[in-house]
Formats: structure tokens, C-alpha cells, sequence
């Protein structure tokens, strides 16, 4: 039996390291109910390292300033939570009705 390899280059989509503040915003209107630190971002989602907790599945609701692509409000799911020793990373896959640029 051969069992697939997931490589970088099975992503969907090529990944652009980056390191600036993703503004996490609340349910209601547009000011941000905290912040953390983007990791890397992709068309199709981003990672981000937060001392703040969310769940598997939690909707997210973030501002992103991106050079190239300029202020971007995303929404999207957290599909994987990396514990790490001082704060924890998310990936979050970005809902397709998003505004990513």
C-alpha cells in the first residue's frame, strides 16, 4: 500500500511569509476586539500566532494590511490549532466570500 507525501507544493495555494498584526474582529461592527501576529498568508487562508484561544471550527473575522494587497476584512474557519510554549498558532482556511484583494 503507498501512502500519499504532502509536500509544500501540494498546498492549494503558495504561501507568502509575512510578520505584522492581524487586527481579530468582534461580532459586531468593526473595531477590533484584539490582536495577533500574522505568520504567513495564502489566497486561500493565513496563520496567525495569538495568546488568545479558539476553538477548532471557531468563525474568525480579521483585518489584514497586506503591502501589495492593502487593507483586506477576511472571514474564515480555523481549521488547525498548534500549541506552542507562550501562545498558539491558527490556520484559517478564508470563507469564499471574503475580501482578499
Amino acid at each position: 500500500m503507498t501512502m500519499a507525501k504532502f509536500t509544500r507544493e501540494s498546498r492549494r495555494a503558495p504561501r507568502s511569509r509575512h510578520d505584522s498584526t492581524v487586527e481579530l474582529l468582534g461580532d459586531r461592527g468593526g473595531a477590533p476586539a484584539g490582536t495577533a501576529r500574522l505568520v504567513d498568508v495564502s489566497s486561500s487562508g493565513a496563520r496567525f500566532a495569538a495568546t488568545e484561544v479558539f476553538v477548532l471550527g471557531a468563525p474568525i473575522r480579521a483585518r489584514l494590511r497586506l503591502m501589495r494587497s492593502g487593507v483586506l476584512d477576511v472571514r474564515g474557519t480555523v481549521v488547525r490549532v498548534e500549541e506552542k510554549a507562550n501562545y498558539t498558532l491558527y490556520a484559517v482556511r478564508f470563507d469564499p466570500t471574503s475580501n482578499r484583494g
